[in-house]
């Protein structure tokens, strides 16, 4: 039989930070700063995603960089408190997959700004016959929003539950995203676990078809550079940059890389960096970790059976960084 790759057998592995604020809403970075800062370290992609403000940056692409179109939108409870301490709330990227993409869709003329944005709103674009959108924080105008806009061509991703306390009840009606962002850099600086497996296996467990990434959620230089995802793509325009996210040819690290990632004749071979251990996870009670007694592993492989409706895979370095795969789904979709 033939192998069937999870992760691209072909592409160039380009170095992303998906989740970034600047000057434009609450960062201290201007867009050019932040291309300059990450270029610096070794990056390629960064998608530009200030607070409700959807500014495209074509001026910033280029052979060597691509800047995706891309904006986060928030829902705060404020009809359970006023007290931003406990306050839950859902944020969520939108990245555009169409560079001629243009229109912020969900508009509100005079809410939702963060730091400079009531300054700024004037750069964005929007259907100026449609009425001001109000917010609601239920899973019904969350999932309508996140619905709509991969609609119109957007790649939805569920921004760092930790920090936003939202718990299991929560976050299991949440039907309607592309990916789960496994790690939040700015949420692990500030002291938050934003390590997502449990609630990654939670939604996957339901069905729930989701890739995995990582963003830095900079707004500074203090909480950049913590996590990222690598992105396998032809080139670095932005229509095979947004091929491949969409196609889930990605995952999230913080150090750990993987190599291949693929199935054949019903099981699946994975090859990694330097690891301390590689351990396979599945929706039911069928699992595989892969280590050697005081060494390091590159490869293991994972025989898969009638229950395994998913399949991911988690790879520790000798130095404690991890990384997260994208999930092999049985059906191949």
């Amino acid at each position: 039989m033939a192998k069937h790759y999870i992760l691209s057998e072909k592409g160039n592995d380009y170095k992303a930070n998906l989740h970034c604020h600047t000057t434009i809403s609450d960062g201290q970075m201007t867009p050019e700063e932040v291309k300059e800062y990450y270029m610096a370290h070794g990056y390629s992609i960064v998608a530009y995603s200030d607070h409700d403000l959807f500014v495209p940056h074509p001026e910033l692409c280029d052979e060597n960089f691509c800047a995706l179109n891309a904006y986060e939108m928030e829902f705060y409870d404020y009809e359970t408190t006023e007290d931003f301490n406990i306050m839950r709330t859902t944020h969520i990227n939108m990245i555009a997959l169409d560079p001629k993409l243009e229109i912020q869709p969900f508009f509100h003329r005079k809410r939702y700004f963060a730091g400079n944005g009531v300054h700024n709103k004037h750069l964005i674009k929007f259907d100026e016959s449609q009425p001001d959108f109000v917010r609601d924080y239920t899973p019904e105008c969350v999932n309508m929003v996140m619905r709509e806009c991969k609609r119109l061509g957007f790649f939805v991703i569920y921004n760092h539950p930790r920090w936003s306390l939202e718990n299991y009840p929560i976050y299991s009606k949440y039907d309607e995203m592309n990916a789960l962002e496994m790690m939040n850099g700015g949420s692990i600086v500030e002291g938050y676990i934003e390590h997502n497996y449990q609630i990654y296996d939670d939604l996957l467990m339901q069905g729930k078809k989701l890739f995995a990434i990582a963003g830095d959620d900079n707004h500074s230089k203090h909480d950049a550079l913590v996590c990222w995802t690598m992105i396998r793509a032809d080139d670095l325009s932005y229509e095979s940059v947004a091929k491949a996210l969409k196609n889930g040819n990605c995952y999230a690290t913080n150090g750990p890389l993987i190599k291949e990632f693929y199935e054949e004749d019903g099981k699946l071979f994975v090859k990694t960096s330097d690891a301390k251990f590689i351990t396979f996870s599945t929706n039911c009670r069928h699992a595989k970790n892969v280590f050697v007694e005081g060494g390091t592993v590159n490869s293991a492989e994972f025989e898969l059976n009638e229950y395994d409706k998913y399949v991911r895979v988690t790879i520790v370095a000798p130095d404690g960084t991890v990384a997260f795969s994208s999930p092999y789904f049985a059906d191949n979709t």
